[in-house]
């Protein structure tokens, strides 16, 4: 019985794959393509009660969520998180519809229609939709670029020989209209309305008199803004379509912090001109912070001082108030929405101090009432289809990555497919009523959270808040000054802005995820959000070849009685008999790294196998002539062999030695022994050894771990049979262990190993070559009794230099 148990543990010790699936393995039912497509397309056109239940909810995820809502527990923190996130929603959507060179009231339509459709579509409890400061800088790009700006100022030079009447917004009631007798339409002094003139018209370049040309100028921008919106909604669902959730895994963390922060120079950089009060075209493109500088720089002795004071008053009563929420945070209920303070403080101020007209500030105008609905223009969107690719990709990477941020947290599941369809919907029903691409806010989704916020039903309050907004209190914002909203732009971005601080811990961790982040941060600044974003998935995605081509293979030892195998150059391992080498390579092989593996491979063999074949076959041709040529001397010499060793240098300089052997003068027999370093042959007159390499013991196997290596690809397996083949011709045998299943099966699929099976003769048993582990195949290799003396043909090494050619 422990005979048989010995003979039993023997076998698991070298157990080899073939073996293990033999007497183990689950019988699998192979499929061809066609039957798997069939297979597919029957299951999903089956209908049952819970499948069809199933697919609704998937569909429609409020229909999970609402029958279980707590009422009692829930609905509190619900009416709370909306008020609040409502209130946030007024002066972060005007501002960030300015930023996307839209009129002020489309921030809001933002804030309001796309809220209602991700509340039955999206799979998120927590996240805000709606306006976002990186989205609106990349609208207002695309917007600038096809909706060149009019001067619109020249509308007046044709009625510039009498008098013309023109409105003025409704904020300033008392004073309805006012004869303009100039080129330009500008005025100062309310008080003085009958007789302004041309003069005193060019002292207050900041004061515009809306035209007509204004008002088409902004229906035009909407009109590109919708199709944008409605585009971006198009790809979305198209993702979800084809199952696309999956390409945000090209987007990492780090390198979304490093565009996000890049946009944020951005974003920050297009509202200076706004605090200084200084009229500079927007810039885009390459280098466009660069050159908004340069125009920042040129015109700063034109600052508009009034509006300078407003906006420090506005940035240092903001930080304050941060300070406040964060000082306190323990303390206070939810952050409290300062923003709120600013733009009602400074409406009233700009509203009674006529900042406007008597200083200049330029401030938000015109925000009309009710709802405007448009319909979007084939045209249009046939010209921003192209542009509407990076905006979607950058909106469904943040709405994901908060998404997953908020669920782990509070311990529910989201579906990013089904967040696809939600944001597709959302940005296509709010196409038609004015609204640019809606995008997800980590400071509205921060405040939804902490203010007690459970559920989407936040998000339908605070749309009944904007819609209170619009339809009632906007107009009341008319006089609100623009650098109000830039500075609550600017505060707003500290935490994008201050994302530099994990560059440190990035580097600790990973070299190339700081490299990766540097990157996209200053490709973002430098060559534009769009063209920055496509430098840093590129960068990104080479960034994964780098860590396969840089790997670095060794000779692995077991170490101890631990059963694990480390590197010789960090580990002092047991000793392993020198005729066996254990080689790791920590990376899947393919065609990118599949040299560097061979060579590295050759480093540790001392050798590279078919260099050696190439000179086993020039030692083989050097021993025939070295052989005939003693045969010749021993023949018709007229003297005796010397019974003394002699030394004889041939042309290429290997060592050659004679020596008499009494014992064995008389055999004619000869024999070749070859070990890869030595290689010796006696004849009847003495033995001649000839010298090519160093003395080391020969090696008879090579066992690659293959435990780190994913998956392989054909160059890999062509460059394994190479090595397989040649090393065979040496007579040494390679062993794989611990190679995965797809790997495995990537090898016999292109026949790797055969060729011995096919040359070996009948009814001989031929060498495994995959084993379940390392230690099975180097038990394997201590047990073996076939040798690795054997000597090599010279069609062997005829073959082998063939293949090479």
């Amino acid at each position: 019985m422990a005979e048989e148990n010995s003979i039993h543990e023997h076998e698991v010790d070298v157990m080899t794959e073939e073996l293990l699936i033999e007497r183990y393995g689950k019988p699998s039912e192979e499929r061809t393509v066609r039957e798997r497509i069939k297979r597919e397309v029957t299951s999903s056109f089956e209908c049952s009660g819970d499948k069809a239940k199933n697919a609704v909810q998937s569909v429609l995820p409020v229909t999970r969520w609402i029958p279980k809502y707590k009422i009692k527990n829930q609905l509190l923190g619900d009416i709370a998180g909306g008020i609040t996130v409502g209130i946030v929603h007024l002066p972060q959507g005007m501002a960030y519809a300015i930023l996307a060179s839209l009129p002020a009231v489309t921030g809001l339509y933002v804030s309001f229609f796309p809220v209602l459709i991700y509340a039955i579509f999206g799979t998120s409890r927590h996240i805000s939709i709606g306006t976002f400061a990186v989205i609106s800088l990349m609208v207002g790009a695309v917007i600038d670029k096809k909706v060149p700006q009019p001067i619109c100022s020249n509308v007046i030079d044709t009625v510039t020989s009498s008098p013309t009447t023109v409105s003025f917004p409704t904020t300033y009631s008392d004073v309805m209209t006012v004869d303009v007798t100039g080129t330009t339409g500008f005025v100062t002094n309310p008080s003085t309305f009958s007789d302004v003139t041309s003069s005193e018209i060019t002292t207050k370049p900041n004061v515009v008199v809306p035209s007509s040309c204004q008002a088409d100028y902004d229906r035009r921008k909407i009109e590109v803004a919708v199709a944008l919106s409605l585009a971006v909604g198009l790809i979305h669902v198209g993702m979800y379509i084809f199952r696309l959730g999956i390409i945000t895994l090209y987007l990492s963390s780090h390198l979304v912090s490093g565009f996000t922060c890049g946009a944020a120079f951005h974003v920050m950089t297009s509202q200076i001109p706004k605090l200084f009060g200084l009229n500079i075209p927007r810039s885009s493109g390459i280098l466009a912070i660069v050159y908004t500088y340069i125009d920042v720089f040129k015109n700063i002795a034109s600052t508009n001082v009034a509006t300078l004071i407003l906006s420090a008053i506005c940035i240092i009563f903001l930080v304050i108030g941060k300070e406040i929420n964060q000082r306190f945070k323990k303390r206070l209920p939810f952050p409290f929405p300062w923003e709120i303070l600013v733009v009602i403080f400074s409406t009233i101020a700009s509203y009674f101090g006529f900042l406007n007209l008597n200083y200049g500030v330029t401030v938000v105008g015109n925000i009309p009432r009710g709802i405007q609905m448009t319909v979007p223009q084939g045209s249009d969107l046939a010209s921003v289809i192209g542009d509407a690719i990076p905006i979607a990709v950058v909106i469904f990477a943040i709405a994901v990555s908060l998404a997953q941020m908020f669920a782990v947290k509070h311990v529910y599941e989201t579906d990013s497919n089904q967040e696809l369809l939600a944001y597709g919907l959302a940005n296509i029903f709010g196409s038609f009523f004015s609204c640019f691409p809606a995008a997800t806010s980590l400071s509205r989704s921060s405040i939804w959270e902490e203010t007690g916020g459970s559920s989407q039903v936040t998000g339908l309050i605070s749309s009944v808040v904007v819609l209170i907004i619009m339809l009632w209190i906007g107009p009341l914002f008319e006089s609100l000054p623009e650098a109000a909203l830039a500075a609550i732009i600017i505060v707003n971005l500290k935490k994008m802005l201050m994302q530099f601080e994990q560059l440190p811990s990035l580097w600790r961790v990973s070299k190339l995820d700081a490299t990766v982040w540097s990157v996209t941060w200053l490709a973002v600044v430098l060559l534009g959000v769009d063209l920055g974003l496509a430098v840093g998935v590129g960068y990104s995605l080479l960034t994964v070849i780098f860590r396969t081509q840089i790997a670095n293979g060794g000779v692995v030892v077991p170490v101890g009685e631990t059963g694990v195998y480390r590197n010789t150059k960090r580990f002092n391992g047991n000793e392993v008999d020198s005729s066996t080498i254990l080689f790791r390579f920590p990376s899947p092989i393919y065609y990118a790294n599949h040299q560097r593996f061979k060579s590295q491979l050759s480093a540790a063999l001392g050798f590279e196998p078919a260099l050696e074949v190439h000179r086993q076959k020039k030692l083989k041709l050097k021993q025939d002539k070295l052989k005939l040529l003693v045969h010749v001397n021993t023949a018709y010499s007229e003297e005796p062999p010397a019974t003394n060793a002699e030394t004889v240098t041939p042309e290429n300089g290997a060592k050659l030695a004679t020596s008499s052997d009494t014992t064995s003068s008389a055999t004619s027999d000869q024999h070749v022994k070859q070990n890869g370093h030595l290689s010796r042959f006696n004849t009847g007159t003495g033995e001649v050894t000839i010298e090519g390499l160093d003395g080391r013991a020969p090696i008879k196997y090579v066992i690659i771990d293959m435990s780190a290596c994913s998956f392989i690809d054909n160059d890999a397996v062509k460059t394994f049979s190479s090595i397989h083949d040649d090393l065979s011709k040496l007579g040494i045998k390679l062993l794989l262990a611990d190679c995965r299943n797809y790997v495995r099966k990537c090898f016999q699929a292109g026949n790797f190993g055969l060729s011995e099976k096919e040359d070996s003769p009948e009814g001989a048993t031929p060498t495994p070559v995959f084993f379940i582990s390392v230690t099975a195949a180097l038990t394997y290799a201590r047990t073996d009794d076939v040798t690795s003396d054997d000597p090599i043909t010279t069609d062997d090494v005829d073959d082998a230099e063939t293949t090479q050619m």
